[in-house]
């Protein structure tokens, strides 16, 4: 049996060998049902105590996996993958019969996306995404993304309150990705209402919302098939690797998915940071702590990722004390890797910023290392930075103990961030005439990134978008 041992804070001393029988749900963790209002990081600790650097847990009644909490652990597997494979159909819950993949919820089925793909395949569609990725002109991308926060603001800058996650965080990501798909802003605001859905708690409708954006992803491909532009899915559909439409659609919403819920909670988190911690929001209206450091102390201290599922391990090992058979599903704790006592991090230079934060694994490690890091961070500190900016006076509208998570166990994020600030004048004349306001599909056809792409009368988007609209009254 192979050993994994990355440092001497692998298992806990003394901690007896310990493998997770399927008849003994008392030694199994429950990572679903109702979330502590205080979120899980008392979870953490206590598994830690219990178990060592890595324990066992339950995603659904009967469905069991491990779930590392050592740093050291976490990044081994990552940086791995010839020991610990990405493809969920390895996984012994589903050769044996206990998950139905093509009925799981999104983090526990299989796409033929890069997500899920090892070895040639996986280099084969990264390499599709990574260099559409890279035609991306981030300067021009920055002003867009700059534009979408003033017309966001615009919507609520004179009421004097409002609820940051559903109001701003929420919407911007899909509207800056669905913009880089070459679509009209109308389009983000019907993918941003489907994908919110996905990750609700009403299973039934989240099923509904999975069919909905895979029919926005199929006609986009063959819109941008039809009429090709400077955009990502046409750079994919012409990339030397040759991507099927049907491949290429599953990239896209995978760089939708990828993207909209992190990066939501990433400017939820921080602006919840400012808004609740006087010592970090002095450092950063006195300068002293720039946008991008305040952003690696978010990831490392209230990353968006709690878990990210998994790795499957290709042969038996002993990990710290666990026993992993093949086939076993590894969840990647980002939460509480970075809260391991090993690579617990000091105050830096008196700012109450975590020193080394930039350590963080909230882009993950390896092969399988998020292509769009820095398009992520930009879209982050850009939203940061404009909305402190432009709100005067911004402090919560509720003391920082009413404030709840999200019951997911994969993210971590604000249900809802309200606050009031003095209210002021909005950058345009008339914030109702945005395109981002009005959700009607018109912008300045010189929007960077994306060009000018009305409806195409009687294709699948068109009939997407009219039962959308309909649906919102």
């Amino acid at each position: 049996m192979t050993t994994i041992q990355p440092g001497d804070e692998t298992a806990r001393p003394g901690a007896p060998a310990f493998a997770a029988p399927r008849g003994c749900p008392a030694d199994i963790t429950r990572l679903y049902g109702t979330t502590p209002d205080a979120g899980r990081d008392e979870l953490w600790a206590a598994l830690r105590e219990r178990h060592g650097a890595v324990a066992p847990v339950e995603l659904e009644t009967g469905v069991r996996a491990w779930l590392l909490l050592g740093y050291h652990e976490n990044l081994t597997v990552l940086q791995n993958p010839h020991m610990f494979a990405r493809d969920t159909r390895r996984w012994r819950e589903v050769a044996e019969g206990r998950v139905d993949l093509a009925s799981g919820r999104p983090a526990l089925s299989w796409r033929p996306n890069v997500l899920y793909a090892d070895g040639a395949e996986h280099t084969r569609l990264r390499g599709a995404v990574v260099d559409a990725l890279a035609r991306v002109d981030m300067a021009a991308t920055s002003r867009m993304v700059r534009q979408l926060c003033d017309e966001l603001i615009d919507g609520f800058i004179a009421e004097g309150r409002a609820d940051l996650v559903a109001q701003y965080a929420n919407p911007l990501p899909v509207l800056v990705v669905n913009r880089l798909y070459g679509l009209a802003d109308s389009y983000g605001h019907m993918l941003g209402d489907l994908t919110a859905i996905i990750f609700d708690e009403d299973a039934k409708r989240g099923e509904d919302a999975i069919a909905r954006v895979h029919q926005y992803f199929s006609g986009l491909v063959d819109r941008k098939r039809e009429r090709p532009g400077p955009d990502l899915v046409s750079w994919m559909l012409e990339h030397p690797s040759g991507l099927s439409g049907h491949e290429v659609a599953h990239q896209a919403a995978l760089i939708n998915s990828a993207s909209h819920q992190p990066t939501t909670h990433l400017i939820g988190n921080t602006l919840r940071t400012l808004l609740s911690d006087n010592r970090i929001r002095g450092a950063y209206t006195d300068a002293r702590l720039p946008v991008q450091e305040l952003l690696d102390h978010v990831m490392w201290t209230d990353t968006p990722f709690q878990i990210l599922p998994a790795r499957f391990a290709l042969q038996d090992m002993l990990i710290g004390s666990a026993e992993v058979r093949a086939g076993d599903a590894l969840l990647i704790g980002f939460d509480s890797a970075h809260r391991d006592p090993a690579v617990r991090r000091g105050d830096d230079a008196g700012t109450g910023v975590a020193s080394g934060s930039r350590a963080h694994l909230m882009f993950g490690a390896g092969p399988h290392a998020c292509p769009a890091r820095e398009l992520a961070k930009m879209i982050a500190a850009t939203a940061v930075t404009t909305l402190n900016e432009r709100l005067s006076g911004m402090q919560l509208a509720v003391d920082p103990e009413e404030l709840r998570w999200m019951p997911s166990p994969f993210l971590r994020g604000l249900r809802a961030l309200p606050v009031s600030f003095a209210p002021g004048e909005p950058s345009s004349p008339d914030p109702g005439d945005s395109a981002s306001s009005r959700g009607d599909g018109r912008r300045d056809p010189s929007s960077p990134g994306a060009e000018e792409d009305d409806a195409v009368e009687g294709d699948l988007l068109d009939r997407l978008l009219t039962w959308w609209r309909g649906l919102r009254g």
